[in-house]
C-alpha cells in the first residue's frame, strides 16, 4: 500500500468533528440520566433502578467520552 491509501486505525466516531459532537450529546444525556434519576428518587420511585441510573448514566458518559476523544487508537495499530 502506499501512504495515500493507508486506513486510519481511529474509527469514525473518534475523528474530529464526530468525536466532540458525540461526546457533547453525550454528556447531556449522563447529566439528563442523573437528574431524572434524582426525580425517581425523591418521588420515591422505582426501587433501586434510579440509583444505577444516577451512578451509570454519567459513568458511561464519561467512558465514552474517554473513548471519542482521548483514546490513542494509532498506539495500538
Amino acid at each position: 500500500m502506499t501512504d495515500e491509501q493507508q486506513v486510519s486505525a481511529r474509527p469514525w466516531s473518534a475523528r474530529r468533528p464526530q468525536n466532540f459532537i458525540l461526546s457533547g450529546i453525550l454528556i447531556v444525556l449522563g447529566i439528563a440520566l442523573a437528574w431524572q434519576g434524582l426525580a425517581y428518587v425523591r418521588d420515591g420511585v422505582g426501587g433501586v433502578i434510579p440509583y444505577f441510573i444516577m451512578i451509570l448514566g454519567p459513568a458511561l458518559a464519561g467512558y465514552y467520552t474517554w473513548y471519542f476523544v482521548i483514546r490513542d487508537f494509532e498506539a495500538e495499530a
